[in-house]
């Protein structure tokens, strides 16, 4: 019996989901870190979260980090002040370098908050998110009295410059990417600041999901077993 062009489309798909099965679970959960910690307003001493990571062997295929960051005292905190790094090893990712910040307009972004995930591989730059959403920097996340957090999933901001003169169109050198190959265990280290004063955050708590590279026996097995269960689902097709 001739198999389809449907049928070997959905053959693909079929081995596609097997194999990302597969490498989710050999991935593990993301940790999750729950700090609470109050951030200094209008001060480059900002709050640090060291986390040691173990249990890890082999290096480190891809890096995604969540952040949650939220007003306290009952105020508004403003996007735009916030600075944050990541660092770990000899690499270093700028996750936010005050956003909406551009020429022109050196405040940035007057939203109030973000629970967020930053990966190198999301759809677009968190520097200009009122851009992507809205198609305009002065449109805000929310129209009422109450400023919104941003959501979703971002590319990180990237931009290793001076968060006192850091613009859209700053270069994007410090990207999560700068992990890629190394040893994920040991210190993670999350620094967060506030810059500029009005508007109090706190770091509320943060998260990695650290992708490694599989060992040659755990893809080979992988292999075999997607290539298995393939025959046994062809073997059926071909049966009706």
């Amino acid at each position: 019996m001739k198999t389809s062009f449907h049928s070997g489309r959905a053959a693909r798909r079929f081995i596609g989901q097997l194999w990302f099965a597969g490498v989710v679970a050999a991935v593990g959960q993301a940790q999750v870190f729950t700090v609470n910690l109050s951030i200094p307003d209008n001060s480059l001493v900002g709050v640090t979260s060291e986390q040691v990571i173990s249990g890890y062997t082999q290096a480190l295929a891809s890096v995604s980090v969540s952040l949650t960051l939220e007003t306290r005292d009952g105020e508004p905190m403003f996007n735009g002040d916030i600075y944050a790094t990541l660092s770990h090893d000899s690499g270093y990712a700028v996750l936010l370098n005050r956003v909406g910040r551009r020429d022109g307009f050196s405040a940035g972004y007057g939203d109030s908050g973000f629970n967020i995930t930053l990966s190198d591989g999301a759809a677009a730059d968190v520097h200009d998110y009122r851009l992507t959403l809205n198609g305009s920097h002065a449109t805000p996340l929310s129209l009422t009295d109450d400023p919104a957090a941003l959501t979703g999933t971002w590319q990180p901001d990237g931009r290793a410059v001076d968060p006192f003169a850091v613009g859209s169109s700053s270069t994007r050198l410090a990207m999560l990417g700068s992990f890629e190959g190394l040893d994920p265990n040991g210190l993670w280290t999350l620094y967060v600041a506030d810059l500029s004063g009005g508007g109090l955050a706190e770091l509320k708590e943060w998260g990695l999901m650290l992708t490694v590279i599989p060992e040659p026996g755990e893809t080979v097995a992988m292999s075999a077993v997607v290539l298995g269960l393939f025959g046994v689902w062809h073997r059926r097709r071909t049966r009706r």
